[in-house]
């Protein structure tokens, strides 16, 4: 029987989800919403719009069914478009990024046994003056796009973009990994919510629902697991109204964790040298640190000439063209851009 993770994506896909992509991409063209390659000449040659494994992620989420994956990828592109997404990315201010990515999951530099990045996030962190002053500076950070998104949003998406165009193209590159023919496409996150009470997920409520909204609705089977560590006495009350957000695919990603099994767990899936101490792990990594690559990581960063360590603060691109890797900075730095 074939791995479940390896369902629906390139160099696996049976013959009928092969046909229904062949379907998929010429719904998209007569929509106008998709091209495909053109070849000028042995050389040169037009890129298709989308890759062959963006538009597989609708098809899964869709299971595979091509209504609810054109809706969905309509959708997508439609707020992309009417929310300059790409615009938001390329434009966003570095400091401003850097100040954002703290209440948000935060990448440990380190990936899961399959090569999938892993991320903490401790939801218990955000007490409310934090997210008081996020929000106010949320408010008075510069903006250099025309685009119509509410700022806090912005922010969301610059971080979801981060993932997207560096952190898993990047791991994606490794080759020493399980299934390398298969794009890394998703994350594993560990989230941490010791002494999260009623109080205080009412009060972040509309920060934690945003974003799992968003994910769901324009970043289709981006989630690989969730790990959930510390779940207070009562949780189940919280959880009951909480998973409303979520649909009943990424709710069977998400495991409660007793303190009993988090080690035990996580080993299963994680090598012990890739998780953080907190949990069980040999990783000197805390919240707030820095990425802590590993060697392979590291070694992509060089071949790529990139001297920063571990990588440029802010919004990066990582490219592979013609078997050559780069790191191309965006954004904004002292109102210019990079």
């Amino acid at each position: 029987m074939e791995d479940i993770r390896l369902f629906g994506r390139i160099g696996h896909l049976s013959d009928e989800q092969a046909s229904a992509l062949v379907d998929f991409k010429v719904l998209l063209s007569d929509k106008q919403l998709f091209s495909p390659e053109v070849i000028i000449d042995e050389k040169r040659s037009i890129p298709a719009t989308h890759e062959d494994a963006y538009l597989l992620k609708f098809l899964r989420a869709g299971r595979f069914n091509l209504t609810a994956a054109f809706r969905q990828f309509e959708t997508t592109e439609k707020w992309r478009k009417n929310g300059a997404v790409d615009q938001i990315y390329d434009s966003f201010d570095v400091k401003e990024f850097e100040e954002t990515r703290k209440y948000y999951p935060q990448w440990t530099g380190r990936r899961d046994k399959n090569g999938v990045p892993i991320q903490v996030y401790e939801v218990g962190a955000l007490d409310s003056r934090k997210m008081n002053s996020f929000y106010q500076s949320a408010k008075s950070g510069a903006k250099s796009t025309k685009s119509s998104l509410p700022a806090t949003t912005q922010r969301l998406i610059v971080i979801a973009e981060h993932s997207t165009n560096f952190v898993v193209p990047l791991c994606s590159s490794v080759q020493k990994r399980t299934n390398p023919e298969v794009p890394i496409e998703t994350t594993v996150n560990i989230v941490d919510i010791t002494g999260l009470g009623f109080t205080q997920f009412w009060a972040l409520r509309n920060h934690l629902k945003d974003a799992s909204t968003l994910a769901q609705s324009y970043y289709p089977e981006a989630l690989e697991k969730v790990f959930v560590i510390g779940a207070p006495s009562g949780f189940t009350k919280i959880w009951d109204w909480a998973k409303g957000w979520f649909d009943a695919a990424t709710t069977s990603k998400i495991f409660f964790l007793t303190p009993e099994n988090i080690t035990a767990t996580l080993k299963e899936h994680i090598d012990l040298d890739n998780i953080p101490k907190k949990y069980g792990g040999n990783l000197d990594w805390k919240l707030g640190d820095a990425p802590d690559l590993d060697e392979e990581l590291r070694g992509l960063l060089a071949d790529a000439g990139s001297n920063d360590t571990p990588f440029a603060p802010g919004t990066l691109h990582w490219k592979v063209s013609d078997g050559k890797k780069s790191v191309v900075l965006s954004g904004t730095q002292n109102g210019e851009r990079r």
